[in-house]
């Protein structure tokens, strides 16, 4: 029976009783298995929940006021081997986290909000049954004691059809929920729902039934049931825009005893997760779940689970694009740049070998030893201490010393990176990078990638018309401004910055073309220049400039003195035709938008010789 929390309970002492209990739960899910203690809360205010697991600090806490109200202060056991399932089934960290809410997303179809509701009650499902059929321990009583809390709230009369009330309230998705755990465990109806009129009847039955055999079949793969268990219970769940949606009473039962939280201080590792758009196939389509499904009776991109309901999914072979992931983040609330994070998952995996120079070793003088000095040398040579430590008595030519010092070259030459200098085309022609995938965007980030991997400064600009100029600042290694300035977005029309390429690189005494020579741009350090773009790169070359900058684009490459490349987005002619007047800029033209990321490892091959 319950507790009043607000009586005199010694909860330090329920406390140790629970600490005991640690290694026993530790040991359900293997002995090997090692955690740290849980956090056990004991002052009031903290979230309404029975337990939490904490993924970024992989650690459990338990509030024991909620422990009391629900009358589990003497079974310790089961909470707490429930509370190490996160950690060891699901959803085990951050990532899987991620991955099981975006199924549960695109189960929901045109629900996402309820994303991480749903995919909570998945895990706990997943959990709850391996502890009862492995370890044989009792899950029920967290449910029974949230049941018997909420008995007798107006939601719970009304959906046991309290004489006078002609509208009693419908099965909820907890009520299903529960009654699957019966059909699970072979519990006896009522055990751990009241489903009045709603008791026994088919749909509610099937659905239970439909989604006790899923949990056993997706008992080992969280992620691959997550899709079909939320499109099943979609029809059950409130319409978030209905004014009179009835949702389970309390937040315990709302939710489950549990929840599983994430500061997002790691990014989830998802950004090439192109799994996760598979379709959706509902448990009564699955035949895995249901033997009288056909193999070919799967969902296509409008399916329609049995009740009739749409549910929307993904194309079979659509990409996990940038936009998905920023609606993953909201589903998760995560602070954090989801665009940023995509990018640079997918550019990752095509960085290329960026070009390093090589100084001469410096010289470093060593001294050999001393020898005489004689008269009509130079007295600044003299080395005073060495002449007084052989005699008291100085006598030029006789006594006196110099040092004989010699040079000796260092053994290993010094790796001087070449910078980047990278301006990327985000005119009306080209795709916004934060709503579409962009080839360009992509490209240009393996580019960053690559040159802060070696160690080179990077700066990037983005740019459209007159005046629409987005750079990260002067050459740095800030790899976060980098991509963020990559990903700014103009949409307006086209005019290269050629003024400020011009200040950025101003020819230099003594340099020649721009393929190479030593020094740079900046101090001694040669400089790339990268231009991203489509047709528009014809304002790089004057058009449309200021007659006085119709020749920066080829002053600035020789100053620059590492070369310079263009990537279009054209046909053939047009990559042609500027490459007759692109001087000693290297063009290369893409038919086809997705050939940019691997033209950037091809290119790099090209120029410097990157065979590797």
């Amino acid at each position: 029976m319950s507790v009043d929390v607000d009586q005199d309970l010694d909860l330090e002492v329920i406390a140790e009783r629970w600490r005991a209990a640690w290694p026993d739960a530790l040991d359900c899910w293997g002995p090997s298995l090692r955690l740290a203690e849980p956090v056990f809360v004991t002052a009031a205010g903290a979230p309404a929940a029975l337990a939490w697991f904490d993924l970024d600090d992989v650690r459990a806490t338990v509030d024991l006021r909620t422990v009391v109200q629900l009358g589990l202060q003497d079974d310790p056991l089961p909470v707490l081997a429930h509370e190490i399932g996160h950690h060891v089934l699901a959803p085990a960290d951050a990532t899987g986290r991620a991955r099981i809410v975006e199924r549960c997303r695109r189960g929901l179809g045109d629900r996402p909000g309820q994303a991480a509701l749903v995919s909570n009650l998945w895990t706990d499902l997943l959990i709850n049954d391996r502890l009862h059929r492995l370890r044989g321990l009792d899950l029920t009583g967290p449910y029974v004691a949230a049941r018997r809390l909420a008995a007798a709230t107006p939601v719970a009369r009304r959906r046991r059809g309290a004489a006078g009330d002609p509208h009693p309230a419908p099965t909820s998705y907890f009520d299903v929920y529960l009654r699957a755990y019966e059909r699970l465990w072979s519990l006896p109806r009522g055990t751990l729902v009241d489903l009045g009129e709603a008791a026994g009847t088919g749909d509610v039955e099937l659905d239970a039934g439909f989604l006790a055999r899923h949990a056993r079949v997706f008992a080992r793969d969280p992620v691959g049931g997550a899709a079909g268990f939320a499109a099943l219970v979609r029809r059950y769940l409130p319409d978030p825009a209905a004014p009179d949606a009835v949702a389970p009473s309390g937040p315990l039962v709302a939710s489950g005893p549990c929840r599983v939280v994430a500061n997002g201080s790691q990014a989830p590792d998802v950004g090439e997760a192109d799994d996760l758009t598979a379709p959706v196939v509902h448990p009564a389509r699955d035949p895995r779940v249901n033997p009288l499904a056909r193999e070919d009776d799967t969902p296509g991109e409008h399916g329609r689970a049995p009740d009739g309901d749409a549910v929307r999914t993904g194309v079979h072979g659509q990409g996990f694009g940038p936009s998905d992931l920023a609606t993953l983040y909201t589903a998760l609330d995560l602070d954090r740049d989801a665009a940023v994070d995509w990018y640079r998952a997918r550019a990752r995996r095509h960085l290329v070998p960026f070009p390093v120079d090589r100084e001469a070793p410096e010289s470093e003088p060593e001294l050999q030893g001393l020898e005489t000095w004689e008269v009509g040398d130079d007295l600044a040579e003299v080395d005073w201490i060495g002449t007084t430590s052989r005699s008291a008595t100085v006598l030029p030519g006789m006594t006196t010393v110099r040092r004989v010092v010699e040079s000796d070259r260092g053994a290993d030459p010094r790796p001087r990176p070449v910078d980047l200098d990278l301006y990327v085309d985000s005119s009306g022609s080209m795709p916004d990078p934060r709503g579409l995938v962009s080839p360009a965007v992509l490209g240009g980030a393996v580019l960053v990638l690559s040159a802060l991997r070696v160690g080179a400064r990077v700066r990037v600009t983005s740019w459209s018309g007159p005046g629409q100029v987005t750079s990260s600042g002067g050459l740095a290694r800030d790899e976060q401004a980098a991509l963020a300035a990559l990903l700014t977005y103009h949409g307006g029309g086209t005019s290269f910055p050629l003024a400020q390429l011009a200040d950025a690189h101003p020819r230099r005494a003594g340099r020649g073309g721009g393929g190479g020579g030593g020094g740079g741009s900046t101090g001694d350090r040669r400089c790339h220049v990268a231009v991203i773009s489509d047709d528009g790169v014809e304002s790089l070359f004057g058009t449309g400039q200021p007659p006085e900058l119709h020749d920066a684009a080829h002053t600035a490459l020789a100053g620059a003195g590492g070369g310079g490349t263009l990537v279009l987005q054209v046909p053939p002619g047009v990559a042609e035709r500027t490459r007759a007047r692109a001087g000693d800029w290297s063009v290369v033209g893409v038919q086809e938008a997705n050939d940019i990321v691997g033209l950037a490892r091809s290119f790099a091959a090209r120029r410097w010789g990157a065979d590797r």
